[in-house]
């Protein structure tokens, strides 16, 4: 793998691309290995550490532009046709990501130039494992972060394999990931290891996990899966058509026995205020004695306030008795910037910009468990889904992926949903307007779903909620354990041999 210029970059860059179609849905797990162990090589024959990083950052290039592929899917939906906008944008955000794994490879390029006992066939691994998953973190934080698709979906296909994202998040995972996926670069001893551990890992999750169903259900709620296509969505001439459908569809044989009906992100179709005509309308969904929960754009009457985006709990008699607001927009697909603040520029830019809510929040009534809402692109966060207080007993995420068509986005977005349930040990009820609407429980396992495109309801009890998870009490400081962990091994052997050398 002596590769340089050019060539090492397309080799990157391939490679990068490869590893992307071992994420949801595909799968191709081998592509990984591949992927993966062509990073390593690359890194070994690097010359030095800007070589490194560039080639790192090739190889990211790669690989998130083909796994942001489907965001093209948002710039050709109808009447508003930006599809010249589609391309650059992806180009730019998969150059602007294809950093991170440079930076992983620039700085253990550097750390192992510096002490050359950490380059040995085992301990350049810990060491590039280390960096990736500080660089991944990172990722995950920058600029309010893009955790998409980290190393650790590549077992989603597989729930006992992602049950150590209870111990250490979704990070880690990847930590132990990278290891397993480069073990063939150390021979194969370390490919046998690595087999065995994926194997040890798979026989522990099995042993962890209860039997689908088994402990105390909650209350039965419904989920609403309408399907309107996002090109029809906010046309003035649908709203009532849309909201009756909503209502019709909730209130389907079994209303009378659920204690909540679902509905999901922007589900009514205009801005709800107080006081709105539209209130008494959806009453008409909220079942005796219990709630409706909805995704909606909620305005205070006043336009000056502006809009958030966000989830209403309405009640028999047409009151919000309680709300959530989005706190983590999407930048430039949300909210602009200081939209506010950059008047006559906003009145041209900001009009669709939501406002940014104040904390995420963990809500409870009498008759349902108490429960955190996260709206759509909020669930990739890891431990960032809950609210202050008491812990809840169950996660609600409304999203709406209609922009996204029959693209890969919404079944990487569904597995994001999978790993925070996995790592709260809480159950997730996901609410989504065109699929993929599910039930999933403590372990990340989906008991019912709705599929893509697919209009339909699901009635489910609320499955029971686990034992606070270690990442659930110390979210990533659990993760710097683990770095500590791997730092630790790798200082003892690496260093003191490079220092009895000199």
């Amino acid at each position: 793998m002596n590769l340089r210029g050019w060539r090492a970059a397309g080799a990157a860059l391939l490679a990068g691309a490869l590893a992307a179609l071992a994420m949801p849905p595909l799968y191709w797990l081998p592509l990984a290995v591949v992927g993966i162990v062509v990073f390593v090589w690359l890194w070994e024959t690097a010359p030095g550490p800007r070589s490194a990083l560039l080639r790192g950052w090739a190889w990211g290039i790669g690989h998130f532009a083909v796994g942001s592929y489907w965001i093209l899917e948002a710039f050709s939906v109808p009447p508003a046709d930006y599809q010249f906008l589609g391309l650059p944008i992806v180009a730019g955000l998969s150059v602007i990501l294809g950093f991170f794994p440079g930076l992983a490879a620039g700085v253990a390029r550097w750390a192992a130039l510096r002490w050359p006992g950490l380059a040995g066939r085992y301990r350049r691994l810990i060491l590039l494992a280390i960096t990736w998953t500080v660089a991944e973190w990172l990722r995950g934080h920058v600029f309010t972060g893009y955790p998409w698709n980290p190393l650790g979906h590549v077992w989603a296909f597989a729930a006992p394999l992602v049950q150590s994202a209870a111990l250490f998040g979704v990070y880690g995972l990847g930590a132990f990931t990278f290891l397993v996926l480069a073990a063939p670069t150390a021979g194969w001893r370390a490919s046998l290891a690595a087999l065995a551990l994926v194997g040890l890992a798979g026989s522990a999750g099995v042993a962890v996990m209860a039997p689908a169903g088994e402990g105390q259900p909650g209350p039965m709620v419904r989920i609403v899966q309408p399907n309107v296509p996002q090109s029809e969505k906010w046309r003035p001439e649908t709203q009532a058509r849309q909201l009756s459908k909503l209502i019709e569809m909730s209130r389907r044989d079994g209303f009378e026995r659920l204690a909540a009906v679902i509905w999901p992100e922007t589900a009514p179709s205009f801005i709800i205020e107080p006081g709105s005509p539209a209130l008494q309308v959806m009453a008409t969904a909220v079942p005796p004695g219990g709630y409706l929960l909805t995704g909606a754009a909620r305005g205070t009457g006043q336009r000056q306030d502006g809009v958030w985006n966000s989830l209403l709990v309405i009640d028999r008699a047409g009151a919000i008795v309680a709300h959530y607001d989005k706190v983590h927009l999407v930048p430039l697909g949300e909210y602009i910037p200081f939209h506010k603040q950059l008047a006559p520029v906003s009145g041209f830019i900001g009009r669709g910009s939501f406002e940014v809510g104040e904390q995420r929040a963990t809500l409870g009534f009498p008759g349902l468990p108490s429960f955190s809402p996260v709206i759509c692109y909020e669930v990739i966060f890891p431990a960032a889904v809950t609210g202050p207080g008491e812990r809840p007993r169950w996660l609600l995420n409304v999203t709406n992926d209609a922009w996204f068509g029959l693209s890969s986005g919404p079944y990487q977005h569904l597995v994001s949903a999978r790993l925070r349930a996995v790592e709260e040990g809480l159950p997730m009820i996901r609410a989504a307007n065109t699929g993929v609407s599910a039930v999933i429980d403590a372990y990340g396992r989906t008991l019912a779903s709705l599929d893509m495109m697919q209009e339909g309801t699901i009635d489910h009890r609320l499955p029971p909620a686990r034992q606070a998870t270690p990442y659930s009490l110390w979210g990533d400081g659990v993760l710097l354990g683990v770095l500590v962990l791997l730092g630790g091994g790798l200082l003892v052997g690496g260093v003191s041999n490079s220092r009895r050398r000199l």
